[in-house]
């Protein structure tokens, strides 16, 4: 048997690709069809197949709520910009889909579909490469006047799943752009452990002070509250927090299910300088968002505020990786 395969399915009318690790018995489902997700990510760990993202319930309600389950890729901006209206080089533009605060959320791919360009296995692993090309969708550049090209790239390997992103200005202009991901995953890891034997450490020396879900400007340290650096118990967690001055680089992010002795590793580039974390009610999920710059950070860089926004001359382009693992440890 091959120890890497790239297989699909056709689920709710929408094709599944899932990439296979046979040697680890880990397999990722992605659905390019919307918005790119990644649904679920599990392996073997300890003699169980465990769900690391926490699974999606099911395409319908993903289709019905494509930023609520699974991994959904947050571009041109992560998270919210306010009022949906943003000033670049002179010139204001607004996003038409908004929240009931009057904010627009998450971009412009999460919800739409991607051109797969391949997906095929290898000796070095399972690898799916998805494209999203602004022009490709009319009436988006009103919103975001400015061609871009989105390749990612999933692979399984060794049991990892690798998430490779590149964005590309295709326009003849500079190219405001913050990047993101929204992964939900479970904690505790296995089903059996209780909630106070599951750790979460995020390596951030601070936090961006809120405001109705927005930034103020302000950067403020973590205090006992919100500081993760060594670890919280996961029991009676609530969290949505943008958390920044990370002290690692690559961050690491874990989420350490003590009871199986089992970490999870989140690991970011270092252009990914904001985390977000966030508890979904009533779910023993957490979210752990890698960000390349915070919130709003296209009204708050004007503003004289290092908000991370990163601006791409014609032709120019950005590059990152994130790595999802998981390791057992004595």
């Amino acid at each position: 048997m091959e120890r890497y395969l790239v297989t699909s399915r056709i689920e709710d009318g929408v094709r599944v690709y899932t990439l296979v690790d046979n040697q680890t018995r880990a397999e990722a489902d992605i659905v390019p069809e919307l918005g790119n997700n990644c649904l679920s990510f599990r392996r073997l760990l300890r003699g169980e197949i465990i769900d690391l993202i926490e699974p999606a319930p099911g395409i319908t309600e993903v289709k019905s709520r494509p930023s609520g389950f699974g991994n959904p890729i947050l571009f041109p901006f992560p998270n919210r910009v306010r009022e949906g209206k943003y000033t670049f080089e002179g010139k204001t533009y607004e996003f038409e889909t908004k929240t009931t605060l009057g904010n627009s959320i998450h971009g412009l791919v999460y919800t739409r579909p991607w051109y797969v360009e391949s997906a095929k296995a290898s000796e070095s692993g399972a690898r799916l490469v998805s494209r999203f090309d602004i022009t490709d969708f009319p009436g988006l550049e009103e919103q975001y006047p400015f061609p871009f090209e989105l390749i990612v790239t999933y692979t399984l390997a060794e049991g990892a799943l690798l998430f490779d992103v590149e964005v590309k200005n295709t326009g003849n202009s500079n190219m405001p752009m913050g990047f993101g991901i929204h992964p939900y995953f479970n904690a505790p890891l296995f089903k059996s452990t209780d909630p106070a034997d599951c750790l979460i450490r995020v390596p951030a020396s601070q936090c961006w002070e809120l405001d109705e879900f927005l930034p103020t400007g302000r950067q403020i340290d973590v205090t006992d509250r919100n500081d993760l650096r060594e670890g919280k118990s996961f029991a009676g967690m609530r969290f949505d927090d943008v958390f920044t001055g990370l002290t690692e680089k690559p961050s690491r992010c874990l989420i350490d299910d003590r009871a199986k002795h089992v970490r999870f590793v989140l690991e970011s580039d270092p252009q990914f300088r904001e985390i977000v974390v966030y508890t979904p009610p009533e779910r023993n999920a957490i979210a752990i968002e890698p960000y390349t710059c915070t919130t709003d950070a296209v009204n708050l860089q004007p503003q004289g505020i290092d908000a991370g926004l990163i601006v791409l001359k014609p032709g120019e382009a950005f590059h990152g990786q994130i790595k999802m693992y998981a390791e057992e440890y004595e």
